[in-house]
């Protein structure tokens, strides 16, 4: 299995916390598990911080079965057709957007 990481380090502009859960929630995690090759998709939203972490508003994990299904996600049109999406809640946040892709060993 793998996992697409994506994580949002900062904060939401001021006044703009509700409404950038609400894309990231209703618009962003639903297109995301839409995409071909996704098995599942969740935001992750901290709410007890402990030994000074980094200052992660949101983490999103999108699971695969393969690397060739992370691939295929990534080359896809309907991903692409999503990115007007990610720039609307980006221009919501101060901070940055980034990706780890995570091989997920044997339980």
């Amino acid at each position: 299995m793998w996992i697409r990481s994506a994580f949002w380090v900062g904060q939401p502009k001021a006044g703009q916390e509700d409404h950038f859960q609400t894309l990231m929630d209703t618009t962003l995690v639903p297109g995301l598990k839409a995409l071909p090759g996704v098995r599942s998709v969740k935001a992750l939203w901290p709410k007890k911080l402990e030994d000074n972490p980094p200052a992660i508003c949101c983490q999103i994990m999108v699971e695969f079965d393969t690397r060739a299904d992370v691939d295929r996600m990534l080359a896809s049109p309907e991903r692409g057709a999503m990115r007007p999406h990610v720039i609307e809640v980006k221009a919501l946040f101060e901070g940055q957007f980034s990706h780890i892709d995570y091989e997920v060993g044997p339980a």
